[in-house]
């Protein structure tokens, strides 16, 4: 199989893999019992003397279990030797033993000449092998390739949604997709139906709007920008179907709320929330929404606080 077609992780993890079996091979042309993924715990341990296990996956950067599988090997071999603390008795304590001394000692320099030799056939295609490795430790450290990549996969997901405006059309998806939303965490009070069975008299004709997001050609969620006054909107009625939950359709519909209402001149946007909906008040304060202290007239029975966010 061709390495290209190998996604850029599985290709760094292949490269990874084949210097290790190259470093094994120097290892056995001269007959030393020595592991390489051993090296960094052995060097570690010499330099440091004798530490927990804890304290050797901080160093070396591997988790706690893994450390413990590679403390295992080496007790095994006989390179390294642990011992129980003496102030908690669940932890164990590692140190090279007299021959990991010894094979480390033996093996350091051959690990050097390794070093050397990647170093110099990094050269020879135009890289700094090290150079290159401090930067992405750094940048890495800076910002982990997890989160890097849900950032990425959240701007794909978000892209992908379609928001359009209301037309009649698609005035049956605003109340569907709000009775779905109600029944699941509330129940439907007389000003929901109020509003979700006339929309374009109480939202519409008033200034405001109602939008929809689409996915895939399917209607998925919808979101109102209410009219409160000249200098306010209300984000409400925002709904998102079970299945699309996730696929950033929530965020795509705020966005399309701020937007309008900050066309219209206006200075803030506020919405009513309740306290259990984790998820969705997340998502306000991601972009922006701080929580209005004290008491205010609520229009609906459920329980409810506020959230602004200023536009000017």
């Amino acid at each position: 199989m061709d390495i290209k077609n190998f996604s850029t992780p599985g290709r760094i993890k292949k490269l990874g893999e084949n210097l290790l079996k190259e470093a094994s091979l120097v290892c056995q042309k001269f007959n030393i019992e020595f592991e390489p993924r051993w090296f960094a715990i052995c060097r570690f341990l010499n330099e440091k003397g004798s530490a927990p296990i804890n304290e050797i996956a901080s160093a070396i950067e591997l988790t706690h279990p893994a450390i413990v599988q590679l403390v295992n090997e080496l007790e095994k071999h006989n390179i390294v030797r642990t011992s129980k603390d003496n102030e908690d008795k669940r932890k164990r304590i590692v140190s090279l033993s007299d021959k990991g001394k010894e094979a480390l000692a033996s093996v350091e320099p051959l690990f050097n000449d390794l070093d050397e030799s990647i170093i110099e056939l990094g050269k020879s295609s135009g890289y700094d092998i090290p150079h290159f490795i401090n930067s992405l430790e750094k940048l890495t450290g800076a910002k982990s390739l997890y989160t890097l990549t849900l950032e990425k996969y959240k701007k794909r997901l978000l892209d992908s949604v379609e928001i359009l405006r209301y037309s009649p059309q698609y005035r049956k998806y605003f109340k569907e997709l709000n009775y779905e939303w109600l029944n699941k965490y509330f129940k439907i009070e007389e000003l929901d139906e109020e509003i979700l069975s006339n929309p374009e008299e109480i939202i519409i004709n008033k200034g405001g709007e109602i939008f929809f997001a689409r996915i895939n050609g399917e209607i998925v969620g919808t979101c109102a920008a209410i009219k409160i006054d000249d200098n306010t909107y209300e984000l409400a009625k925002m709904a998102v179907t079970e299945k699309a939950q996730g696929k950033q359709a929530g965020k795509k519909l705020a966005f399309a709320v701020i937007g309008f209402a900050y066309s219209n001149e206006a200075k803030s946007v506020i919405l009513e929330t309740n306290s259990g909906l984790h998820s969705a008040i997340a998502l306000y304060e991601s972009i922006g929404f701080k929580s209005v202290p004290g008491m205010f007239d609520s229009k609906y029975t459920r329980q409810t606080f506020r959230m602004k966010l200023d536009l000017k």
